[in-house]
């Protein structure tokens, strides 16, 4: 099966929302850290708060960059290390942040994904 954080990127970036659910727990937790006033960061549980995050991603980006930089797996953990850079739709501000990614997998599905990434840049470009 491979690296389950992996095949999800792979196939949000093709547009692919329900084959990127197949790389994740039904019960899963997705959480993004951040101030409250930008929508994106919050707490979103199972496949229709995957759904939820996805759908809000694309909302308020437009994605002009996305790399991940380094990968390593430890045990039921996965890290990711990377860089992104986003358009903000509502105010055409660019958002770049070097992001780190930690995901614990059950199962070769990921069961929690937390994204850290410079939460002050996001919320200038955002208001």
């Amino acid at each position: 099966m491979g690296n389950p954080v992996k095949n999800f990127f792979a196939h949000v970036f093709n547009g692919e929302i329900t084959e990127a659910l197949k790389s994740v727990q039904p019960d899963c937790v997705f959480e993004a850290q951040g101030p409250n006033n930008v929508p994106i960061y919050g707490i979103f549980k199972g496949h229709d708060g995957v759904k939820d995050f996805l759908s809000i991603l694309s909302e308020l980006f437009d994605t002009e960059n996305f790399e991940c930089r380094q990968w390593a797996e430890a045990d039921n953990y996965v890290f990711s290390y990377g860089y992104m850079q986003h358009r903000v739709k509502k105010t055409n501000k660019v958002f770049k942040s070097e992001w780190a990614l930690v995901c614990q997998t059950e199962n070769g599905l990921i069961k929690s994904y937390k994204m850290f990434e410079d939460t002050a840049a996001l919320q200038a470009a955002y208001l």
